[in-house]
């Protein structure tokens, strides 16, 4: 994944939540900032000369909170207060990064810049609501922008400096696996080809009219009555001794895998619908189900092969460990780097 992408996901996750809540949830003074009914000052701290305000702290609190509601959680006072300290700190962390990052002429081009802000507002149906969620985190096109570029210098800054100098050992990435193999169970699966004719969807043809809803009755009746016919016709040939392939091509309705003889490939039992689930688990293999009704229409199925639950090898996982590894250690030297920095810099916090 890209910078650019998770800075997208971040804000963007942040900003559509503030809309699914309603009015008000957050509100704060347009003058103020409370943490536990304590004014905040305008400066809560400066960093080598370069100030942090209240208004970065508010929206951070904001965004918090939100959280918080979204898991059900509630902050008192005294939680209230940790908290600010928290992201303070974070805050603090992470003008230290790009201050490096601007030592070392860490440059973020205003296109790139722009591409991301695009990408976000993208994701909204409009831009009233992409500028109703920006003001509920009491956020602005430009502010926007100043937290995309000091995101994508931070994360240029780790990787240039931090990330690329993290190593770990073979050895290392064998104990994990050893010590974790429970994480890397994979469930029975099965090798399934299917048959599928569709019926109506629920809520086709409502009519206003009491005769229009007669009529449209009759209609999807008779639709459902063909379908069952064809599903029929289906089975029908399978017990003629018709090859499963052969008849999907005929008969089955679903455009991915008509073609190919209505191959499946290997599915879990959660990932198909219950009804087929079910009666998946119940054959043999080489075995056809008899006809399955669902939601969606009729099916027919046929298990062609079966793998038990099974670890997967480590050179099937060897690179996701490494990869989870060297997050770890990058985030561990972060905070030896950062302990580093703190020491040469000037640092007051105000709150």
């Amino acid at each position: 994944m890209t910078p650019i992408s998770r800075v997208s996901h971040s804000l963007m996750s942040i900003l559509v939540l503030l809309l699914a809540l309603p009015g008000g949830v957050f509100a704060e003074s347009a003058t103020e900032f409370l943490i536990n009914g304590k004014l905040v000052p305008k400066i809560v701290a400066n960093i080598n000369g370069t100030n942090l305000t209240s208004d970065l702290l508010k929206r951070e609190m904001i965004a918090y909170r939100l959280l918080a509601s979204r898991q059900r959680e509630t902050m008192g006072t005294t939680d209230e207060e940790k908290v600010a300290q928290g992201l303070l700190m974070k805050a603090i962390d992470d003008e230290l990064i790009y201050q490096q990052g601007l030592k070392q002429s860490i440059n973020i081009d205003s296109a790139t810049i722009d591409r991301e802000l695009n990408h976000i507002q993208s994701q909204f149906p409009g831009k009233k609501l992409f500028l109703t969620a920006l003001a509920a985190q009491g956020l602005t096109f430009d502010i926007l922008k100043q937290k995309i570029k000091k995101t994508l210098v931070k994360e240029e800054f780790i990787r240039a400096n931090i990330a690329s100098k993290v190593q770990v050992p073979d050895d290392k990435v064998k104990y994990f696996y050893n010590q974790n193999s429970e994480t890397f169970m994979k469930p029975e699966s099965f090798k399934v080809s299917h048959i599928f004719v569709t019926i109506p969807a629920k809520g086709d043809g409502k009519a206003d009219s009491p005769k229009d809803r007669a009529k449209a009755k009759d209609i999807l009746d008779w639709v459902k009555h063909e379908s069952r016919n064809k599903i029929n016709q289906a089975s029908l040939a399978l017990k003629n001794g018709k090859s499963f392939e052969s008849v999907a091509k005929v008969f089955s309705e679903d455009p991915m895998t008509a073609s190919k003889g209505g191959d499946l490939g290997f599915i879990m039992k959660n990932q198909t619908l219950p009804e087929i689930s079910k009666s998946m688990l119940k054959l043999k293999l080489g075995e056809v189900s008899n006809v399955i009704t669902s939601s969606l229409g009729f099916h027919i199925i046929q298990l062609n092969n079966k793998k038990e639950s099974h670890i997967l090898p480590l050179e099937e996982v060897e690179s996701e460990i490494l990869n989870h590894l060297l997050k770890l250690e990058t985030e561990i030297q972060l905070k030896k780097y950062l302990a580093d920095i703190r020491k040469t810099s000037k640092i007051e916090i105000f709150i």
